[in-house]
């Protein structure tokens, strides 16, 4: 760590660690077997001078990390057979993966890359978990990519890509997150039969306007669904095997429509949604077990018929402007009450002494304001 001269002695490359870190090195320049012991999860970071690295036979997990000058990754002679995980970031002048990574890197499972803009090329398509943040080249080029054994998929993009045609994302696909990726089709998830969790991120509002993205409905394995930015939740199909939904920063939103939300659906979450004003009746499915509101300054009532007779938690934070709760409507299958940042109602639940307390009382778990009852 921050060694301004290192001198190991020869024969380095029979010494062997578990876990070896080489943190702000300015004196090295090459990283090699000839360099440094054999390590099983080896860790380079913030070393300036470092322009080539080679990676070792026997390394199973490889991070690098805000090395701005690497220009070359190769794999040493022989490959590194163990390597399951490789992890760069911030290398800025590194313009491409390691050659033959598929023959010399076999086992390799995991790939995670952020802040390498030049990276660009193929990848090798026994990758199983891929995430990719801010690497330009590499998802604008992603027709070259053939990963059908891929079971994770995390993109977060600037909003450059051009749409590519016949592009389909695997089948083989459980989790899909996607960011900023403008041209994303309804069209592109059609083949993603074994989906099982999907989060959609960034400028989603254009892709709707647009009608690129309407219906989620064929992804019938999906269970999980988290969605930002969207115009409408109205317009949006959603699959009937759908458990858990995410709302967050819809800005159009103003109510729950009935028809809104599967019938299966066991966890909901609404988030940052600024025009969102009252739940009506009926609004949320009788499956519904989990409920949580937070950041929502319109909101002002919920419904006396609101809340399912299924539900067992109920979650509100920072809702200024909520002015009643349906105490007379509480189920009588919650076992689980959590209020927070909301003044209007804070006096209403004081213990022993608010107005809601008699109807509140025999929940099992109260929390007020983080306090419990």
């Amino acid at each position: 760590n921050s060694a301004r001269e290192l001198k190991l002695e020869a024969p380095v490359g029979e010494m062997f660690v578990e876990y070896l870190s080489v943190n702000d090195c300015g004196c090295v320049e090459d990283i090699s077997p000839e360099f440094l012991p054999t390590a099983r999860k080896l860790i380079i970071t913030d070393c300036q001078n470092v322009t080539r690295i080679l990676i070792p036979t026997a390394t199973e997990t490889l991070t690098i990390e805000n090395c701005e000058n690497v220009e070359k990754l190769s794999v040493a002679c022989g490959g590194a057979a163990q390597m399951t995980s490789l992890i760069i970031s911030e290398c800025k002048k590194l313009k491409c993966l390691p050659e033959r990574m598929q023959e010399l890197l076999p086992s390799l499972k995991e790939l995670r890359l952020s802040d390498c803009p030049e990276i660009e090329g193929e990848l090798p398509f026994n990758l199983q978990k891929l995430y990719i943040s801010y690497c330009k080249k590499l998802v604008n080029g992603r027709k070259e990519w053939h990963l059908q054994r891929l079971t994770e998929l995390w993109i977060h993009h600037d909003g450059s890509d051009e749409d590519i045609e016949h592009w389909e994302l695997p089948s083989s696909i459980q989790s899909l997150t996607i960011c900023n990726l403008i041209t994303l089709s309804s069209q592109h998830l059609k083949s993603l039969t074994s989906l099982q969790y999907l989060c959609f991120d960034g400028n989603l509002s254009q892709i709707q306007s647009q009608g690129q993205l309407s219906s989620f409905s064929h992804l019938t394995s999906l269970q999980t669904l988290q969605i930002r930015n969207l115009q409408s939740l109205a317009a949006l199909a959603l699959p009937s095997s759908l458990s858990h939904l995410t709302i967050l920063n819809f800005p159009n939103l103003q109510s729950l429509s009935e028809s809104a939300l599967p019938s299966s659906l066991s966890h909901l979450i609404i988030d940052d949604c600024p025009n969102l004003q009252s739940l009506s009746e009926s609004a949320l499915p009788s499956s519904l077990s989990h409920l949580d509101i937070s950041n929502c300054p319109n909101l002002q009532s919920l419904s006396e018929s609101a809340l399912p007779s299924s539900l067992s938690s109920l979650t509100i934070y920072d809702c200024p402007n909520l002015q009643s709760l349906p105490v007379k409507g509480m189920p009588s299958s919650l076992s689980e009450l959590a209020i927070s940042k909301c003044p209007l109602l804070k006096p209403l639940l004081e213990f022993g002494k608010g107005e809601y307390w008699p109807n509140i009382a025999h929940i099992p778990s109260i929390y007020i304001d983080w306090e419990r009852m």
